[in-house]
């Protein structure tokens, strides 16, 4: 029976943005109390954000990262990120490594080669590099198939990704967990930007308005022209709010669409993870959009599905992704629209779609749960 008395997280990511990563640490530590915590960071932004005692960050500085952005040194960004993880990891000595996505694999890989009784837990955010094309994506399918060979258990985020994953690596070991929305409590205080944003959408409300949220890029792979087709047809009585992008990309955007809608389009920029709730709390619908460009795309599996979801929001989707398209016709939580959609007899009946509530997990916590799962499952093997 093993020991839990150190677990290693290793990530690359904007911290204060990822709920995946931090329900799984707000669960684990909560459940483990007697266990350390210590999660080596390659923070992509600053972050304020408290934990329980028993776990610690520490954050991972690289010199490569002054270099310029080009394929060849993001590989040398992926290296000297690996070697240092390493270091770290090797000095803290942990009873599992817990490494989230591709870009923290070669701080595992090298861990595994000399640690070889190490248990390693691999959770796979992405299927990014499943038909690599260029060099370095090449280079990275070969890391994450060896990834996929070294690790004890697998996780991803649904059973789509789950069946592929387990026929291109070969590997029978892999568990979903869901992003499902973790409703976390904060004493954080709201800063301006969210304050003027709810202060503005309440405003709309007043007047009528009917809010369709969009969070995240608007990018070729993500419908941007799927996007434009929506806010070119919208009905007076709607407005759309961007956030999780920054005020440039907004700019950008405002400039594809027909003049006469620039004023329908309202700016949120980001919000972090503990207040992303109050946004959905406000607003009446939320866009989401996944082309099948390629198969990470395809099969996607977003928190926003989830969480508009959770809060009892109809969910507008692209009809050709399979993921989103049964999600919606399972739970009648929304609709569903291609180029060839009567959008104007669409946004009617979107005004006039029965209320819902969440019967998924609301009440049960079923994922939180499941990563304690895994870990209890280690430790009685």
């Amino acid at each position: 029976m093993l020991k839990l008395n150190k677990v290693a997280i290793l990530v690359k990511t904007s911290l204060q943005f990822d709920g995946r990563v931090i329900s799984q640490i707000d669960n684990l530590s909560k459940n483990f109390k007697n266990t350390e915590f210590r999660i080596f960071l390659l923070s992509d932004g600053p972050f304020d954000l408290s934990f329980n005692n028993n776990c610690h960050v520490d954050e991972i500085s690289l010199i490569t990262r002054r270099a310029p952005k080009s394929s060849l040194f993001q590989l040398f960004k992926v290296i000297e990120f690996g070697f240092k993880a390493f270091l770290k990891i090797k000095k803290f000595d942990p009873d599992i490594l817990h490494v989230h996505d591709d870009t923290a694999c070669f701080g595992a890989i090298f861990y595994k080669l000399f640690f070889s009784k190490k248990i390693i837990i691999y959770d796979d955010h992405e299927l990014k590099y499943v038909r690599p094309k260029s060099f370095n994506d090449k280079i990275s399918f070969l890391i994450e198939k060896f990834m996929y060979k070294i690790s004890n258990i697998i996780i991803v985020a649904n059973y789509e990704r789950k069946r592929l994953a387990s026929v291109i690596y070969n590997n029978k070991n892999i568990i979903i967990h869901e992003n499902y929305f973790f409703n976390r409590q904060t004493n954080k205080l709201k800063n301006s930007n969210l304050i003027n944003l709810e202060k503005k959408i309440n405003l709309l409300r007043s007047e009528n308005k009917k809010i369709i949220l969009h969070q995240g890029q608007i990018t070729e792979i993500r419908g941007s022209k799927d996007i434009v087709l929506l806010v070119n047809n919208l009905p007076e009585n709607f407005k759309v709010l961007l956030i999780g992008i920054n005020y440039y990309d907004y700019q950008k955007f405002l400039k594809i669409i027909n003049k006469s809608k620039k004023n329908v389009v309202v700016f949120g920029g980001f919000i972090d993870y503990h207040h992303i709730k109050e946004v959905y709390k406000i607003i009446d619908y939320c866009l989401i959009i996944y082309k099948n460009l390629n198969l990470n795309n395809k099969y996607c599996a977003p928190n926003r599905v989830y969480l508009a979801y959770y809060f009892g929001k109809p969910i507008i989707a692209n009809k050709e992704n399979p993921v989103l398209s049964d999600f919606v016709k399972k739970t009648g939580c929304g609709t569903l629209f291609d180029v060839n959609s009567n959008l104007e007899l669409m946004f009617n009946l979107l005004q006039h779609l029965p209320t819902f509530t969440d019967q998924l997990y609301l009440k049960n916590d079923i994922n939180p749960k499941k990563i304690v799962d895994v870990y209890n499952k280690l430790i009685k093997a």
